[in-house]
């Protein structure tokens, strides 16, 4: 049992790690998902932030081409340059992939062919953006800037080119975003199901097992408590109960109610001849022998070394006797195996029954055990009832 115990320790502990490592994994990719769906929330965010720069500087460049005041022009500017480094770095950030806050994410192929490739070129579209507009507030204001290439081009990209592109970026990194999110929530499915599939087999492999043995060993001590080891019938303390028992029942609906104990005749003797081994043999044969030949209903217990009782319930005196007189005269026409047949196993046999005296199961059983110990006094092999 101690290896077992070892084994079921190690099965247990190893089990429980596992267990642990996969919802730490869990919980790290749980993370790494909420930090994904953050990295496209912000990605969104920069697309439209874009988007809103783009059309607050064109917007602010309009206005500049009209305003007569210098004063005013002189303000605007400063605004456009603004507006202008903050749109220039952001797309920087962009381009490497970076947030605002420092952090990296993952830009894929299709975003990297959205900056880059010939079809969209989005890098090339904000650079111009962000060139046209230092080229707009660089040169002398002059009646007919409005009207000038530049601002027509800032206006175009603004509402079209530009503004295309930088809506398809934050849509591209959404769907790769939520792809990257789908597949990371498998693996969470997968790891959460692993710890689910962990916990069942410790309860097939650890705690079964356990529960079983706990099972066996709590009837191996009821055995212990209430069984004879010997003739593996009810021991003295199991005998007394169910004596109890029976003689309540009997009581309370009027039955007739009766007990005998038996004394095996010169059981020291075949100690002393044949050895205690055969002795106990002699015991376990007599206890058999008493088994086959009682009702079911009917409980046989070891009281003391070679002295049993048998409770009879809804049995009278008259029929207890003769229970009793079929037993003295089969085991005494009954030969022991192993020993001589020339040497017969006798018992001596007290009855007692119910009467309406008795207060308790022990008033019966001590008229019993008092009859049993007259038998002995007058020879043995006999019965004496009352």
């Amino acid at each position: 049992m101690p290896g077992g115990r070892n084994r079921y320790q190690r099965i247990y502990l190893s089990s429980l790690a596992s267990i642990i490592l996969l919802v730490v994994a869990s919980l790290l990719v749980f993370d790494y998902v909420a930090s994904e769906e953050a990295s496209m929330a912000e990605i969104n965010d920069l697309g439209s932030r874009q988007s809103m720069l783009s059309e607050r500087i064109v917007h602010l460049l309009l206005e500049y081409s009209n305003e007569q005041n210098p004063e005013k022009r002189k303000d605007i500017v400063a605004s456009i340059s603004e507006y202008a480094n903050s749109f220039e770095q952001t797309h920087k950030l962009l381009i490497r992939g970076t947030l605002p806050n420092g952090e990296s994410v993952i830009l894929e192929d299709n975003i990297d062919d959205l900056f880059f490739g010939e079809d969209e070129y989005l890098d090339e579209k904000a650079r111009l953006f962000i060139y046209n507009t230092r080229e707009v507030i660089s040169r002398d204001w002059l009646p007919e800037l409005i009207s000038s290439y530049y601002l027509k081009e800032l206006r175009i990209a603004s509402d079209q080119t530009l503004h295309n592109g930088l809506n398809k970026l934050a849509t591209l990194y959404s769907t790769n975003s939520k792809s990257r999110i789908y597949q990371l929530r498998l693996i969470i499915a997968l790891l959460l199901g692993t710890v689910v599939l962990v916990v069942i087999c410790i309860g097939i492999f650890v705690f079964k097992p356990l529960f079983n043995r706990i099972v066996e060993q709590q009837e191996e001590l009821e055995n212990l408590a209430y069984i004879d080891p010997l003739t593996n019938c009810h021991n003295r303390r199991s005998f007394l109960i169910n004596a109890n028992t029976e003689y309540e029942r009997s009581h309370r609906n009027d039955l007739p109610f009766s007990v005998l104990f038996l004394d095996i005749d010169y059981l020291k003797t075949i100690n002393d001849t044949f050895g205690h081994a055969m002795g106990d043999t002699v015991i376990v044969e007599i206890t058999r022998y008493c088994k086959k030949r009682i009702r079911d209903i009917d409980i046989i217990g070891r009281i003391g070394g070679d002295e049993f009782g048998i409770l009879l319930p809804e049995c009278d005196l008259t029929r207890a006797k003769q229970t009793a007189e079929r037993l003295r005269q089969g085991m005494s026409d009954n030969i022991i195996p192993g020993i001589s047949d020339k040497i017969k196993v006798s018992t001596s046999i007290g009855v007692a029954s119910i009467l309406p005296s008795d207060t308790n199961a022990f008033d019966i059983i001590n008229r019993a055990d008092a009859n049993l110990y007259e038998a002995k006094r007058n020879g043995r092999n006999l019965i004496i009832s009352a």
